[in-house]
């Protein structure tokens, strides 16, 4: 029997991770679910995220490998997750920035077509970013959009009625037509939605040549110390990338954190999670809005921001180790 798995799009900050936490709610008890993550730097966030349990498994796929045109880390990972843990059900999803046809391609192709039921591709789009023409005229933007059997608009409860009926207006008018069109708030995907059978022939509009960029896996980090924090950059996909972690005995001040993500002009996308104490929270931002969360992970606090063009990576890692306490606590 074959396994099926739905890849999730979207671009950056469109809660791609909170819908799947969602969809993990309501995961049967006596299935194995498999999720395979991809994040655009060497320094993984949306792991901590997501609690791996009895009957999940969390693996990631480093620096947006992904979407590279050789795809080999991303055929590692998924033969591995296929042999060890043998899933039920395996859900992946693709950096914001990445183009999703290399990934359809390789779950459909020779290798995988005899095991895999490749399901829906389910896109999620911000109508606030879609509304923005810089957006739309976004080649990666537009082929998520083109290659969804099934595309949700997220995050409604911030775009308001008005918006949200305009972008689904806009979307009834696709060719070919989506199988589903629908609005949620807080990424509440609908489980039944990821039963739902493609549609065969969807193309993509612009070239999905993606060479692979430039970045070091987590792996080859070394361990951060008191005082000193592994850093590391990366670009590629028309982005700039640093990431930062700390020791886990590291202590950060969260009115300070607030104050240094509702600063970060230049930044595109910031994502970190960070010991506040006897607590730990993830802090998400995107478009000069940001949330933040308790979490379940305790392994160390760790930070990626991303921007258009390579900025002073310095003056931020300054802006972070001044939201540290004084004396870190053990």
């Amino acid at each position: 029997m074959k396994i099926p798995v739905n890849l999730i799009t979207g671009f950056l900050g469109v809660g791609k991770t909170t819908a799947i936490r969602h969809l993990l709610a309501s995961k049967p008890q006596s299935e194995r679910w498999a999720i395979i993550i991809n994040e655009f730097g060497a320094v993984s966030i949306d792991h901590t995220a997501i609690e791996e349990k009895d009957g999940l498994t969390i693996r990631e796929v480093a620096g947006g490998c992904i979407c590279c045109t050789a795809n080999v880390p991303m055929q590692y990972t998924l033969t591995t997750v296929l042999r060890q843990q043998k899933p039920d059900r395996i859900l992946i999803e693709p950096t914001g920035m990445g183009h999703p046809e290399n990934i359809l391609d390789l779950l459909r192709g020779k290798f995988m077509k005899d095991i895999l039921d490749v399901r829906a591709t389910i896109c999620l789009v911000d109508p606030r970013r879609w509304a923005n023409a810089d957006f739309r005229a976004n080649e990666t933007f537009q082929d998520q959009i083109n290659l969804a059997d099934v595309l949700i608009a997220n995050k409604t409860d911030l775009a308001g009625e008005e918006l949200t009926e305009e972008f689904k207006d806009w979307a009834d008018s696709l060719y070919p037509p989506k199988l589903l069109i629908e609005s949620i708030s807080n990424g509440e995907i609908d489980f039944n939605w990821l039963s739902i059978e493609p549609f065969p022939d969807r193309k993509a509009q612009f070239s999905h040549e993606v060479p692979h960029h430039h970045h070091g896996h987590e792996e080859e980090l070394p361990t951060p110390t008191v005082g000193n924090p592994v850093k590391k950059e990366s670009h590629g996909l028309g982005l700039h990338g640093c990431g930062w972690i700390f020791s886990p005995d590291e202590i950060f001040n969260l009115p300070k954190l607030r104050q240094f993500f509702s600063n970060l002009k230049d930044v595109y996308r910031a994502k970190g999670v960070f010991r506040t104490g006897k607590d730990w929270v993830m802090i998400n931002a995107v478009g000069g809005e940001f949330t933040v969360q308790y979490m379940a992970y305790r392994r160390d606090s760790r930070i990626e921001l991303i921007a258009p063009t390579k900025l002073d990576w310095a003056f931020y890692e300054e802006k972070l180790n001044a939201c540290l306490l004084e004396i870190p606590v053990a």
